[in-house]
């Protein structure tokens, strides 16, 4: 199949689920669905066993066709319309890829627009920093990354992570999950610990501007599996007593995102940092924290302009670290 066509199917695909989605529970002929579509009764037929073999639930029957109500697709022809600028790019998902991440970054060098998206359900290589393994339940978290083009140095741009985290909290704000925290730079937290949603950001840059950036974020809608080896317990939107649709919550997520990173770019990191701080996890807590010259330990004090994390150690001596893997919180 030429690549044209395969487009034409896939949206004409995405179609028959956002119709199926609108009436979720409900059945739907294919006569109707066809009429509605401008298309064959085959046409519906073909492209509902494919989505039925991807994995959307959707019972078929001699009278039509049901999604499950309890189904939460993401589809991008209702998710589009409902973005705005400055994140307002193509919006893409698939039921499962190796990693979002990879998969942007090559739309990112093939010179994609800012605000692309690449989402999936269920990610077989996905992974967090350091390497470390992203595991999911698949249509229990919302994946996906964001194709970001910044104008700024790459040490500016120590300050994506903050701003991305920043703007991820509010929209979980917004969805119903109104106090979460961020451990810097890139975990959002329950306020017992447990991880709610992981940032990954990723960039092509020379010594003077960024190319381009890639962040990847990965938020848990459901019960999430146990983590081997995570310094944080598993927790969920589901577990604070919110489970917002993931469409929704992907638009609140790039809206506010949208809002954090053109005020970050406009007016500079003080409005971003000061948000930060009110939802600082580590701020005044004991950490160790592992970088290339050695371990660092002492209390956090907070991150500054340039997104590096504050630390005072235990001889009165200060330390602004641009990365580092925390490897230990006392949480009393």
């Amino acid at each position: 199949m030429a690549m044209n066509d395969q487009s034409q199917a896939a949206e004409r695909r995405e179609q028959v689920l956002a119709a199926l989605a609108a009436r979720p529970g409900e059945r739907v002929s294919g006569g109707a669905l066809a009429r509605e579509l401008g298309c064959s009764r085959a046409a519906v037929h073909r492209h509902v066993n494919a989505l039925r073999a991807s994995g959307v639930p959707i019972q078929a029957t001699r009278a039509g066709y049901v999604l499950d109500p309890c189904a939460d697709p993401v589809i991008p022809a209702a998710v589009g319309p409902r973005l705005h600028a400055p994140l307002a790019g193509p919006v893409t998902w698939t039921s499962e890829v190796g990693s979002t991440n990879d998969e942007a970054a090559a739309l990112a060098r093939g010179g994609a627009p800012e605000g692309t998206v690449v989402g999936s359900d269920h990610q077989t290589a996905g992974r967090g920093r350091w390497g470390r393994a992203w595991v999911d339940a698949p249509g229990e978290a919302l994946m996906y990354s964001l194709i970001l083009r910044p104008r700024v140095s790459p040490v500016q741009a120590g300050m994506l992570p903050v701003v991305i985290a920043v703007g991820l909290a509010d929209a979980l704000d917004s969805c119903g999950a109104p106090d979460v925290r961020i451990a810097w730079p890139n975990d959002v937290l329950a306020d017992d610990g447990g991880k709610v949603a992981g940032i990954l950001c990723e960039m092509s840059a020379d010594q003077e501007r960024v190319a381009w950036a890639v962040a990847g974020m990965g938020v848990n809608v459901g019960p999430v599996p146990d983590v081997p080896g995570s310094r944080w317990t598993p927790g969920s939107l589901a577990a604070l007593g919110t489970r917002p649709r993931r469409g929704d919550l992907l638009v609140a997520a790039l809206g506010a995102i949208g809002r954090r990173y053109a005020a970050w770019l406009e007016h500079g990191p003080g409005g971003v940092v000061g948000a930060f701080r009110k939802r600082d996890y580590l701020a005044g807590r004991q950490v160790t924290v592992g970088t290339p010259q050695g371990d660092v330990r002492g209390t956090a004090q907070g991150i500054d302009d340039l997104g590096r994390l504050l630390v005072r150690d235990d001889a009165g001596a200060s330390h602004a670290l641009a990365s580092g893997e925390v490897t230990g919180v006392d949480r009393a």
